[in-house]
């Protein structure tokens, strides 16, 4: 009786296997492309989310007349990053590199909305509007 239970078994995953068509390359490459886009809508997003949270920053310290470079802060931000992405594949150093310039982009920006350069929301303006 415990054979053709078995025999069930062993056709069905054959059959699986066997039945199912290989994937092709272009298709599987399609596939993580199409993940990739989605991961990067969701960057891209949370970048966006991040640059209103930096240019609540920006007001606050401007009224308290301080300094948009706080070297001791974009330090503690690197190690934190460090340490919140040691289950993931990115060796520290990449991640460090990564975020490192993602900090010197948003205190750039910062500047430009402290000095007046730039307004919060300007640059997605202009593009809408240049449409």
């Amino acid at each position: 009786m415990i054979r053709p239970h078995l025999f069930l078994l062993a056709a069905a995953l054959c059959a699986g296997t066997a039945l199912a068509a290989p994937q092709s390359v272009e298709a599987k490459l399609a596939e993580c492309r199409k993940q990739i886009d989605q991961t990067d809508r969701q960057i891209v997003n949370l970048l966006n989310q991040r640059a209103k949270i930096v240019a609540r920053v920006g007001s606050i310290k401007k009224e308290a007349n301080l300094p948009v470079t706080v070297p001791a802060r974009e330090r503690q931000v690197l190690d934190h990053i460090i340490q919140v992405g040691r289950e993931g594949p990115l060796p520290p150093e990449t991640l460090r590199r990564i975020y490192a310039t993602v900090l010197q982009e948003m205190r750039n920006w910062e500047a430009n909305l402290s000095s007046g350069k730039e307004a919060p929301g300007s640059t997605a303006q202009t593009r809408n509007n240049g449409k």
